[in-house]
């Protein structure tokens, strides 16, 4: 597997930190400008289209209608803590609905990724008002329970009397971007762009799409808001790092280890503190159960 390239660096206090075209601030950060919004439906537009040579007969449509795109960016950045934290981009058509765009760097979630996109389902289909509300996962790393070894797979509502499907065509789509990076298309390449393997494609979508995150890359990484959040979020990562040693350790019990190790895993990758805070949360309940069990 080829090592990814970062598109450059954001200086903290203590040293430089490498961001990827899919570091969740930075998606966030781009995506909130007016500027990208194009960028962004080209992208998801082109990967609908490789999903459709794959189901022709797919009810999900790409995406042709003005648009409007909310993202998470205040809410990473602590700006509007009012509000929970939901999925990475939302992208409305006036004429397809709403796309939740989710962009997954890695395949160990907490809750795992089956449950958190059956919830998010279910939240986009309530707040739709009667439009298609289509969640489109962009995986990073394969998640087997969901892709079943294929490069896209999608869920929909559908009968099983008859077959038939829903008349809400909403739909869970799930995109495997490591195999898909692996196909000489511009799928592919926008795969790779996404992944950092290639951030120089030769594909003219593609290269637009590269061009802006690159430009949208050099105001980020002077955005005093975004290396604020980094700092803490180094911070943050330092002292649940030390956490998750200290609570592995506690007598001898392998719920300790386990969720410790992955809690480290998680860091490494770069994954959402908050869900790592949940994940240590979970692994402190499960203990302090077992250890009372262990006395009574």
């Amino acid at each position: 597997m080829k090592t990814p390239t970062p598109l450059g660096y954001v200086e903290l206090a203590d040293g430089s930190l490498p961001i990827f075209p899919m570091n969740d601030i930075f998606i966030n950060f781009t995506f909130q400008h007016i500027n990208n919004w194009e960028a962004l439906r080209v992208a998801i537009n082109i990967f609908i289209e490789r999903f459709q040579k794959e189901k022709p007969d797919t009810l999900l449509g790409t995406i042709n209608g003005e648009i409007d795109v909310k993202t998470q960016f205040k809410q990473l950045i602590g700006k509007n803590t009012k509000t929970a934290r939901d999925q990475d981009v939302k992208l409305t058509d006036t004429k397809k609905g709403s796309y939740f765009i989710e962009f997954q760097n890695s395949a160990y979630t907490d809750p795992p990724i089956p449950d958190r996109s059956v919830v998010y389902f279910g939240l986009g289909i309530s707040h739709a008002k009667g439009k298609p509300a289509n969640q489109i996962w962009l995986l990073a790393e394969a998640v087997p329970s969901v892709l079943h070894g294929k490069l896209f797979t999608r869920y929909i509502l559908k009968d099983e009397v008859t077959g038939n499907s829903h008349p809400d065509h909403s739909g869970i789509m799930f995109a495997d971007l490591e195999k898909l990076s692996e196909e000489n298309s511009q799928a592919g390449e926008l795969a790779a762009l996404f992944l950092g393997k290639s951030l120089d494609p030769q594909d003219e979508a593609v290269k637009t799409i590269a061009a802006a995150i690159k430009t949208s890359f050099q105001d980020f990484k002077e955005d005093k808001e975004v290396v604020e959040m980094f700092t803490f979020r180094e911070r943050w990562e330092r002292d649940a790092a030390a956490r998750a040693r200290v609570e592995g350790r506690g007598e001898g019990l392998s719920i300790g280890a386990e969720t410790a190790n992955k809690a480290l895993k998680l860091l490494e990758i770069g994954a959402d503190p908050m869900e790592i805070a949940e994940l240590l949360r979970k692994m402190k309940n499960e203990y302090g159960g077992k250890k009372e069990a262990a006395l009574s």
